[in-house]
């Protein structure tokens, strides 16, 4: 009677282990490669015809938190208004030398504000909805072609270092990292926007390009930011092309 016992409790042991292998995979699977839509918005403090779309992409932002879609905003505030009267306190010149780079391959007459591009290959002006919406929802049909396997991100103290693996067709391809400050409040003094309260929301802080490869790690350094709370880090992976074909976000860990 031991012997059977003990053969009983083998058995049950290896069927719900083998039940539990056979649940997690499938998840896993059907997860990896569903579809991304990345977006990204240049926008200035200094521009008037900017915060509607602010607000479009902060309602974007909380419409797919309630749904559950895998949509990942960016905002990317350009320096080029700031001679305008009032200097942008999240403007940065590499955000500027990024929309340069979509005007090049998009054969743009010229950079503009403000501006939404979906995963690096379909422009508009920033506050059309109808726009934003069609082209979001288009960019949901369509699988992705990588998928982070692994994704960290750790607060070192002087940089957030970000560790990543990566399954799919990642080759010719980039690897784009944002350290994101979820949300900021701005109290504007001078410029179009003088005697305004903006709110920006995914404000981008710190942003590295470099060659996507199967493992890694990023150091995005803080800087000045190094005491902020709640920030978060949103990657992407983009062709050779300019097409967004992956893309993910984290939190980090303390």
């Amino acid at each position: 009677m031991k012997l059977n016992f003990n053969f009983l409790v083998a058995a049950i042991l290896f069927s719900l282990s083998c039940t539990n292998a056979q649940q997690k995979t499938p998840a896993q699977s059907n997860d990896s490669f569903s579809p991304v839509a990345v977006i990204e918005l240049f926008t200035s403090q200094g521009c008037s015809s900017c915060p509607p779309a602010d607000a479009l992409l902060s309602k974007t932002i909380a419409d797919s938190k309630k749904n559950d879609q895998k949509i990942y905003a960016l905002s990317f505030h350009v320096d080029y208004w700031n001679r305008l009267g009032w200097a942008d306190p999240f403007s940065d010149q590499t955000y500027s030398q990024r929309q340069a780079g979509y005007v090049s391959a998009l054969h743009l007459n010229g950079a503009y504000t403000p501006q939404m591009i979906v995963n690096g290959n379909i422009e508009f002006v920033g506050s059309d909805q109808p726009a934003l919406n069609r082209n979001v929802q288009a960019a949901l049909k369509t699988n992705a072609k990588v998928w982070f396997s692994n994704l960290k991100a750790t607060n070192n103290k002087e940089s957030i270092d970000v560790e990543y693996t990566l399954d799919g067709d990642f080759s010719n391809s980039t690897i784009n990292t944002a350290l994101i400050s979820p949300k900021e409040v701005t109290e504007v003094k001078r410029g179009e926007n003088g005697g305004r309260t903006l709110i920006n929301e995914n404000v981008v802080r710190k942003f590295s390009t470099q060659n996507a490869q199967k493992s890694g790690a990023i150091h995005l350094d803080e800087g000045a930011i190094k005491n902020e709370d709640g920030l978060l880090v949103i990657i992407f992976i983009q062709n050779k092309n300019g097409g967004i074909i992956g893309a993910s976000e984290v939190s980090i860990h303390l």
